[in-house]
C-alpha cells in the first residue's frame, strides 16, 4: 500500500514502496532525461533525473493533475511541495536504487594506460 505523506501547501502524496521498483521504472524515469547531441550535462539534467524519480514514485495526489505523472505536472506544484518532495526519504532511497553512483576504480584501473580517464592528480 502506497505511504500517504503531507507536504507544506497542504496537499498530500502517495509514494510506492522503493523496494517494489522494477527495471522498467528506471527505463521509465530515463525517459524524463533529455540527451542532446552534445551530451550537455547540466543542473537541469540533475532535476530532469529528479522529475524521473518522483514520476514513478508518486502513485496518487490531492493535486488537480493528472496520472501518472509527467514533467509537466510537476512543474506545475508549489515550490515548496517540489522541494519537500526531493527531499522525503522515500524519494532519495529511490534515487540511490535507480542511479546508484558508480563502483570506484581500483589503483589498477586508474594506472591503466587503456583508461578512458586520466588518473586524478595527487
Amino acid at each position: 500500500m502506497p505511504e500517504r505523506l503531507n507536504l507544506p501547501s497542504g496537499a498530500w502524496v502517495e509514494l510506492r514502496d522503493p523496494n517494489e521498483l522494477r527495471r522498467g521504472d528506471k527505463k521509465r524515469a530515463l525517459k524524463m532525461v533529455p540527451i542532446s547531441e552534445d551530451l550537455d550535462l547540466s543542473l537541469g539534467t540533475q532535476a530532469d533525473m529528479a522529475d524521473g524519480v518522483l514520476a514513478v514514485m508518486i502513485a496518487a495526489w490531492s493535486y488537480d493533475l493528472p496520472l501518472p505523472v509527467t514533467p509537466a505536472s510537476l512543474d506545475h506544484l508549489p515550490m515548496e511541495d517540489g522541494n519537500a518532495l526531493e527531499e522525503l526519504a522515500p524519494i532519495k532511497a529511490a534515487h540511490k536504487l535507480l542511479f546508484p553512483d558508480a563502483p570506484a576504480k581500483t589503483p589498477e584501473q586508474v594506472a591503466d594506460p587503456m583508461s578512458p580517464t586520466e588518473p586524478s592528480a595527487e
